[in-house]
């Protein structure tokens, strides 16, 4: 029976998940990674077995599935994985109108960035809380602080995160669990991703951080039981502006910046 405590991480075979699983591993942290089904997924494992020599172990899996959640837990279960960590990293970015985009778009949206999120938080808390440290960390967003047009679900979903993860954290402020929440701007996680970073010209290029820098800053964050990590200077001082703005100014100028993603495609 393995009694090794392993770090559970949604979405961890490529982006910002595979930085964090590399970040992670150079710790000596034990590792469990979840992402849909791909040859991705084991090459990560095997790369940071050899380059790190930490267990780690893998499971493909479409979060956007309702029973998903539920597996995710019962793998562990059957394995007698103890997790003291769990990162919820998995989410969908995009831009669209959104009259024009389809259900499935939004609803993909809604399952992985909030549903699988917060199910995933509620089946391994009750565990977790026997620990004597243990922490969830939740992927948020800069996007989160505001309602973004063309952009209205993923920042809708993004405000979720953040708020919920506040909400939790006070919950279980008497607990050995910490919850934190990172919010970064645009990671170059893949080509579309990094298509949008561009449209956004030199304002893209000043917020942009290194995917390993971000995830750096994450875990260390996480580890001082921080509630809220912002990467990058840019980005604090973007956020401190954007609370002193009038939500009427703000919903302007972001409507003309992230139009701009639309016309790029």
């Amino acid at each position: 029976m393995s009694e090794k405590l392993h770090i559970l991480i949604t979405g961890g075979s490529q982006g910002l998940g595979k930085a964090l699983a590399d970040e992670c591993a150079r710790r000596g942290m034990h590792l469990l990674l979840v992402a849909l089904p791909d040859p991705e997924l084991e090459k990560t494992a095997e790369d940071l077995r050899k380059k790190y020599g930490v267990e780690v172990d893998v499971l493909g899996i479409d979060l956007t599935e309702k029973e998903a959640p539920r597996e995710v837990y019962d793998w562990c279960r059957k394995k007698n994985y103890r997790v003291n960590t769990l990162i919820n990293n998995a989410g969908m970015a995009g831009t669209a109108e959104f009259d024009c985009s389809s259900l499935e778009y939004s609803d993909q949206r809604i399952q992985v960035n909030i549903r699988a999120l917060a199910l995933l938080t509620r089946l391994f808390i009750p565990e977790m809380k026997k620990l004597d440290a243990a922490y969830v960390l939740n992927i948020g967003s800069m996007a989160g602080f505001c309602g973004i047009p063309y952009k209205s679900i993923y920042s809708a979903s993004k405000a979720f995160v953040v708020e919920f993860t506040k909400a939790l954290r006070y919950e279980l402020k008497d607990s050995s669990i910490k919850l934190s929440v990172v919010c970064p701007s645009g990671i170059r996680s893949n080509e579309k991703a990094g298509e949008r970073i561009e449209a956004h010209g030199f304002i893209g290029k000043w917020t942009e951080l290194p995917i390993e820098k971000i995830a750096r800053i994450s875990i260390d964050q996480l580890l001082k039981g921080k509630l809220m990590a912002i990467p990058g200077f840019i980005n604090k001082v973007i956020f401190y502006i954007g609370r002193m703005l009038p939500k009427r100014l703000a919903l302007r100028l972001l409507s003309r910046e992230f139009k701009k993603e639309l016309i790029s495609k």
